[in-house]
């Protein structure tokens, strides 16, 4: 569960919400299916379905909603023409869910369920040093839950990384089947040296990850590789593997190396929920 989810059933024990999620949505629009936003009491909200005038609809026709105390679905066309349109020149659809939770257990654990279905995954990050502290300082903000393995009492603790769902301080290859990631997760493999990269790596093509990530030189890759194949590992199986990870932006520090796989991971969850990367002037159209 992601942190606008986590924030948002905190507030459900106390308090009413209206859960508002694009169900579906054609041609060019700020935000696809699955994404999410929260409009409690007083118009505040947690999280957002793509800003400007769509918002500002569903903000109101979420308001009407928590003051009628029912739930609706309702269709929009972003253009300045027709009935339902909401004054955008993108040109095209959307399916908004508005859904009124009570306050109350049985609204945390209806939004759980929804969350369990939204197909976020998890990020289970391997290795606990500089790039990964940088990484973990974006994937919040992103709507990304993720873990961390070291098995560094020192790099393992839980200051460093305080928006984690779990820091676990132990054998990092042991870690890939306790942690059992499944083809919704995506697993990112930066430790403090080969041989760890290597035994990480082994165990996580053995699971149903959905997005394997190495980072590492040219030389580390095919070393690896060679090894791989030496133990009986396919080529179909290491083509598996994003490595060098991270998108080409000739990254060098920590920081810009955490924004090139940052992007990456952007982009599978993209794909992954059939929305596809989109170029950004697309986006702001």
């Amino acid at each position: 569960m992601n942190q606008g989810m986590k924030q948002l059933a905190q507030r459900l024990k106390t308090e009413p919400a209206v859960l508002v999620t694009i169900l579906e949505s054609k041609g060019s629009a700020p935000r696809h299916a699955g994404a999410f936003m929260a409009v409690l009491g007083g118009g505040e909200c947690i999280g957002t379905i793509g800003g400007g005038k769509v918002e500002a609809v569903c903000r109101q026709r979420a308001a009407r909603a928590l003051a009628e105390q029912q739930s609706a679905v309702e269709e929009y066309d972003l253009n300045d023409q027709g009935p339902n349109q909401v004054g955008m020149a993108c040109g095209g659809q959307v399916r908004v869910e508005f859904l009124y939770l009570p306050a109350g257990r049985e609204s945390a654990q209806e939004l759980a369920r929804r969350a369990a279905q939204t197909g976020a995954g998890r990020v289970l990050l391997f290795g606990a040093g500089h790039v990964a502290r940088a990484l973990a300082a974006l994937l919040p903000a992103l709507e990304f839950e993720y873990w961390v393995v070291d098995d560094r009492p020192e790099f393992a603790v839980k200051e460093a990384f305080p928006g984690a769902a779990g820091v676990l301080c132990e054998d990092m290859a042991a870690a890939v089947n306790r942690l059992k990631p499944t083809e919704e997760d995506l697993i990112v493999i930066m430790t403090r040296g080969h041989e760890h990269d290597y035994e990480v790596l082994r165990k996580a093509l053995t699971t149903p990850a959905g997005y394997i990530g190495l980072m590492g030189s040219r030389r580390k890759i095919a070393m690896t590789r060679q090894k791989l194949e030496e133990e009986g590992f396919g080529p179909e199986q290491f083509d598996r593997v994003s490595t060098p990870i991270g998108l080409s932006i000739g990254a060098e520090t920590p920081a810009e190396i955490a924004v090139s796989v940052t992007a990456q991971l952007i982009a599978w969850r993209a794909e992954h929920r059939g929305a596809g990367a989109k170029p950004l002037d697309l986006i702001h159209s």
